[in-house]
């Protein structure tokens, strides 16, 4: 986020930071959804507990404008039209 808005969020620098948070947020919804269902012993599921609301939003939340596929993807193609020497500025946000 810091990088998106010291560069501007139409920056280049913006665009990366921005995909790159959109992919690693949306992986982790997966992750910490699968969690937090094992810890309940899948009761989550169930109608009589909070934690199924939870989920369901926070799956329909991960696949809101563009799933992580999606952002990786955009991410891999900035990686490689940056080149070899691109990709370091790209990472750190800086020229």
């Amino acid at each position: 986020a810091a990088t998106a808005m010291a560069g501007g969020i139409r920056s280049d620098a913006g665009r990366f930071a921005i995909a790159a948070a959109k992919a690693r947020t949306s992986e982790a919804a997966g992750a910490v959804a699968r969690i937090a269902h094992q810890v309940h012993g899948a009761i989550g599921f169930t109608r009589e507990h909070d934690l199924r609301l939870l989920t369901t939003r926070l799956w329909a939340w991960r696949d809101e404008d563009g799933s992580d596929a999606e952002w990786n993807a955009h991410l891999g193609a900035a990686v490689l039209a940056a080149g070899a020497e691109g990709l370091w500025p790209q990472i750190t946000g800086e020229p």
